[in-house]
């Protein structure tokens, strides 16, 4: 904000959460901190004291459309959190800061997004916030701001390759559960075949074991016992 002081005796108010800065004819003079100045000065004397908040601010870039390494389009949106820690820098350096800083942000979507597939952007966008805030640092801080946050927000995909990318995860996710049931019915299978080669070297353990089971099942009522010879003695005589 900018408030121009004619006349002998004027005023100026500096919030705590601002800085000011007094221009005499177009010429700096000092910064104001907060709180009531007063300023005594001739008629022909120009005062102007520019305000800036020192408070937090979010610049939020809106779905850029950007081509990736294989020149897939995709809309990107970004978020930058900065403040102002240099009025005086700032002042001179960006007439208009939110439309400068608006475009650095796009320029740096551009170049991380520029170098990568659209399937390598997509599996990496979470990890990209340092890059981005390395990349629009030096800026920010020639400027006279601090850089705060910079993050790649959200990515859009054009609805086609969408349509194509859901059907391959999909397919992927298909491929890994049968993949996982066959490993499954594997190791089964290798288990009982374990077990099976226990029994026939050690016949006595198909004695134990129906002995167990015979013990589990007498256990609750209402069953009824068929009971009969094992195969003990046949594995016996196999073995020997």
């Amino acid at each position: 904000m900018k408030t121009s002081l004619f006349g002998f005796k004027k005023t100026a108010v500096i919030n705590e959460h601002e800085t000011g800065l007094l221009f005499r004819d177009g010429q700096f003079v000092s910064e104001l901190k907060p709180g009531k100045h007063v300023f005594r000065n001739r008629s022909s004397t120009e005062l102007i004291v520019k305000t800036f908040d020192l408070r937090e601010r979010s610049l939020q870039v809106q779905g850029q459309e950007l081509l990736s390494a294989d020149q897939v389009a995709l809309k990107v949106s970004a978020v930058v959190a900065y403040r102002v820690v240099d009025a005086l820098k700032l002042y001179r350096a960006m007439e208009f800061p939110e439309v400068a800083l608006y475009a650095d942000v796009q320029l740096a979507l551009r170049q991380i997004v520029a170098t990568l597939s659209a399937e390598d952007f997509l599996a990496k966008k979470s990890g990209f916030a340092t890059e981005l805030k390395t990349l629009l640092n030096e800026r920010f801080t020639s400027a006279g701001l601090k850089l705060e946050r910079a993050d790649i927000r959200d990515v859009m995909l054009p609805a086609d390759l969408k349509r194509a990318f859901t059907e391959a995860l999909k397919s992927k996710h298909e491929a890994n559960a049968a993949l996982e049931k066959a490993r499954s019915e594997a190791a089964a299978l290798r288990t009982l075949a374990n077990a099976a080669k226990l029994m026939r070297e050690n016949p006595e353990l198909l004695s134990l074991r129906y002995l167990q089971t015979l013990s589990e099942v007498g256990a609750s009522s209402g069953n009824t016992l068929v009971l009969g010879l094992t195969e003990a003695g046949n594995l016996a005589a196999t073995k020997a």
